[in-house]
């Protein structure tokens, strides 16, 4: 079965619209009634569904700029959190990127080809305002910020799993020396002194006394 073409029946009942009324006045409404039911639209319907698509269009690619940036800032702090740039964590935040980067060159591409056929450079011959030759575009647009918005979301779950670097509370730096020594692990200290204060975070107070036995303080 041929699919349905609305404006080839139209043309039908125009053909044929003395057999609907005996006056112009009654033909008249009842094509206007016919047309109505069988979802005609004017230049002007289709000049207005453009418009509604453009700023839905640019509504989406604010959002996207958006988006993107966050992305990039959710990877800094994960940089400074000793998250390596190659990484199952930082992954997500790759793939919310390109998925970004594309819904962006999906709506361009779409608000670009509703302006060129406005315009007359594409399809000359077919009416100017018409959303059904860029609707693909526009859908691939939104579905691929829809799954950006979820790999980011990904990406957020996965670095709040992560395990924090472990960070040295103690630094060394001996004068003289070229570089510190590494800073991984345990850090000892050993020596000998006269007296040793050791003071907790809650002031208690530690004397150690000079002894002829090796004391070894172990910083972590």
């Amino acid at each position: 079965m041929a699919s349905f073409d609305p404006q080839f029946a139209i043309n039908l009942l125009e053909a044929n619209q003395l057999k609907f009324g005996g006056t112009p006045q009654e033909r008249e409404a009842y094509l206007k009634e016919a047309k109505a039911r069988l979802g005609d639209r004017t230049p002007e319907d289709r000049r207005e569904a453009s418009k509604l698509a453009v700023e839905t269009s640019k509504m989406l690619l604010t959002i996207a700029v958006g988006v993107l940036v966050a992305s990039f800032a959710w990877m800094q702090f994960a940089r400074k959190d000793g998250v390596p740039w190659f990484s199952l964590t930082l992954t997500p935040f790759y793939v919310a990127a390109g998925l970004l980067a594309l819904s962006m060159l999906n709506g361009f591409r779409g608000i670009s080809e509703i302006y060129r056929r406005a315009d007359g450079r594409t399809a000359p011959a077919e009416p100017a305002w018409s959303t059904k030759p860029v609707a693909r575009l526009l859908n691939w647009q939104s579905w691929s910020g829809v799954a950006a918005l979820l790999a980011l979301f990904i990406g957020v779950v996965m670095l709040g799993l992560e395990p924090g670097a472990h960070k040295p509370t103690v630094s060394v730096t001996i004068p003289a020396q070229a570089g510190s020594p590494p800073v991984g692990g345990s850090l000892t200290i050993e020596g000998v002194w006269t007296e040793l204060r050791l003071r907790t975070a809650a002031q208690q107070e530690i004397k150690l006394p000079q002894q002829t036995l090796p004391v070894t303080v172990t910083c972590q």
